[in-house]
């Protein structure tokens, strides 16, 4: 009997949890004993200071986990089995996540956490169990995925889902994620210096090359923009069924992406910069990937999926050869120092590391024997 593909809660969830982790263990450096116990968290005295933000944040942190986790347990699981399991399952992880924080310096265990975090799992799954279900809104959603999308389409949707949350990291062009090259180079040529014998195996001036590309041409912007946007809109569409609205989906995707960029200019330079990405370059890369990418949204679904992945290497190809002007260098450090430190870097690592998923999530969708429409 073939089992159905797993659906897009459960990709989610995936998802989620690697960025508990990410959050919860955030900077990855100075792990040491501390000469105390994992565990003495539990036991200890209620901090001074409490927050209704920081508790608050807690909560809400956790209510997608257990949201996402006892969806995920459907139709095996329901009612308080579901509900138990989730709000049982999200406690244990943020209990092993705060006696690990033991071990970090610039983290402090709490109970206050556990607690919060365990309260907002428990309202998520209570959510997902039994209020969701019981909403029209939820069940028109889900008649329509089953009627636009295809039957394997979660990890895919996950991807465009996502895709805004990469954009919140300023790009060097409209909708350029994935320019890795610089970086890469600039931490081999300071690995090389740490470790001066290896240096013979690399070529020093070549690293410098990469690391200090060449400024990003108006042109180039254009190409970059117009490429990365076909991408996204030929993604959709090769998970999308034929008698899907392709056009109107492509649009919708292409607004939340502008939104995406616009709320991260207002929300790191402010709301006079809300509009500051809509230089002509950026505005012609919109409106090529546009009128190229829309007609052809109607092929099948393996030749968009081929289309989008030519149009992603292309950008990527492109975005790798040029780097930012220095204007856009000087607001990126500006922008680094506040959103980019309460977020813990995560919106850097989607950007970077977004059109590459993508990519092999889409060389598989080719690959894959099944129908081509």
């Amino acid at each position: 009997m073939n089992r159905p593909p797993p659906g897009f809660s459960r990709y989610a969830l995936a998802a989620y949890l690697l960025l508990v982790l990410y959050a919860s263990l955030y900077p990855f450096s100075g792990w040491r004993w501390q000469g105390l116990s994992p565990f003495d968290f539990v036991t200890a005295n209620w901090p001074r200071y409490i927050t209704a933000g920081d508790m608050l944040t807690n909560a809400a942190g956790y209510f997608p986990l257990g949201l996402l986790t006892a969806a995920s347990l459907r139709p095996r699981w329901t009612g308080w089995r579901a509900w138990g399991l989730a709000t049982i399952g999200s406690s244990l992880l943020s209990f092993s996540m705060e006696s690990l924080q033991s071990f970090l310096p610039v983290r402090v265990s709490s109970n206050v956490d556990w607690a919060t975090n365990t309260l907002g799992a428990a309202l998520g799954a209570a959510l997902a169990v039994w209020l969701l279900p019981r909403l029209a809104l939820s069940q028109k959603t889900r008649d329509l995925r089953e009627r636009w999308l295809t039957r394997d389409a979660g990890f895919g949707l996950l991807l465009l889902l996502v895709w805004p949350l990469a954009l919140l990291w300023p790009p060097p062009a409209l909708f350029a994620t994935g320019q890795v090259i610089g970086s890469l180079s600039q931490s081999l040529s300071d690995a090389m210096q740490i470790a001066p014998p290896f240096a013979r195996w690399f070529n020093s001036d070549a690293l410098l090359a990469l690391s200090t590309p060449r400024p990003m041409g108006s042109a180039q912007q254009v190409w970059i923009a117009a490429s990365m946007l076909m991408a996204v809109l030929w993604t959709s569409a090769s998970i999308s069924r034929p008698t899907a609205p392709r056009a109107r989906i492509a649009l919708a995707l292409t607004a939340a992406g502008l939104l995406a960029i616009t709320l991260s200019a207002v929300l790191g330079f402010g709301p006079e910069h809300a509009l500051a990405w809509a230089t002509p370059a950026a505005l012609q890369g919109l409106g090529v990937g546009l009128v190229l990418g829309l007609p052809l949204t109607h092929l099948p679904r393996r030749l968009c999926a081929a289309l989008a992945l030519a149009a992603l290497l292309c950008g990527l190809w492109w975005v790798n050869q040029a780097g930012p002007d220095p204007y856009y260098a000087q607001n990126l450090q500006t922008w680094s120092q506040g959103l980019f430190i309460r977020m813990f870097g995560m919106p850097q690592w989607l950007s970077w590391l977004w059109p590459y998923v993508t990519g092999l999530y889409l060389l598989g969708r080719i690959a894959r024997p099944g129908p081509h429409n």
